[in-house]
């Protein structure tokens, strides 16, 4: 049976084998608690499920990808059936109930944004360990904001980095890796969130930046590294721009 994408969801499935592999080896995945966000059919939860996970929490929104995921916990993924629990849910409206858990996403670009601060800035639940996310590339160049290339820093990638100990490109994604193809290539990234951060604290900064954001770059950067608003590795990038 042929699976249609649903442009109003921004459904683009993954379907390039090697991709799949390099996601769902990006992270520690054995007896590990994981959250996968848009598991569409469930082409990358069928890799995820190789590596012996202690729990895989699915959540989709789509009710005809939650028919198709229901059918494949009773064939497919019948000896995994106890470790799966399946969510028909909004994933900004998602609560993990891990204390313990790694994200991983083939999220819808036009979310890219919302998801991940969702997850680095939760207001009722745990940062997760690691986020091995699938997103634009441009969003993802963005975000690294890598030293001697033209990427463009902006409060979004600066609130990355702020709530990041590490931030890593694992590998491009081209758009014919998907059906159907998008119009622009993909990156995936790993995120490794800072351990035992003060997000309230993190939140005010960003207010603090939002607020300055159209001051010239250097002289922002200066001003933050007089008020110690941010730490070394926030004022490099900074610097950078």
């Amino acid at each position: 049976m042929k699976i249609r994408a649903k442009k109003s969801l921004g459904q683009n499935f993954l379907v390039d084998i090697d991709a799949l592999i390099a996601i769902s080896s990006a992270t520690e995945v054995a007896e590990k608690n994981i959250v996968e966000v848009g598991p569409g059919y469930g082409a990358l939860t069928d890799f995820l499920l190789q590596e012996n996970p202690q729990k895989i929490d699915l959540v989709e929104l789509d009710p005809d990808m939650i028919a198709i995921l229901r059918g494949k916990m009773i064939t497919d993924w019948a000896d995994f059936s106890d470790r799966i629990t399946l969510h028909h849910a909004d994933v900004l409206k998602f609560s993990p109930n891990f204390d313990k858990y790694s994200l991983i996403a083939n999220i819808p670009y036009y979310i890219t944004s919302p998801i991940l601060f969702h997850f680095l800035y939760p207001k009722n639940f745990a940062v997760p360990e690691e986020m091995v996310i699938l997103m634009q590339k441009e969003v993802g160049e963005k975000i690294l904001a890598t030293k001697g290339k033209k990427t463009q820093h902006s409060y979004f990638s600066l609130a990355m980095w702020l709530a990041c100990e590490h931030i890593e490109k694992i590998c491009l994604v081209p758009s014919e890796s998907f059906d159907p193809a998008p119009k622009v290539d993909s990156i995936v990234l790993k995120f490794s969130p800072k351990k035992n951060r003060d997000i309230n604290a993190d939140l005010q900064k960003l207010e603090l930046w939002d607020k300055i954001f159209k001051h010239p770059r250097k002289t922002l950067a200066f001003n933050l590294k007089s008020a110690g608003i941010f730490d070394e590795k926030i004022l490099e990038n900074v610097k950078n721009l």
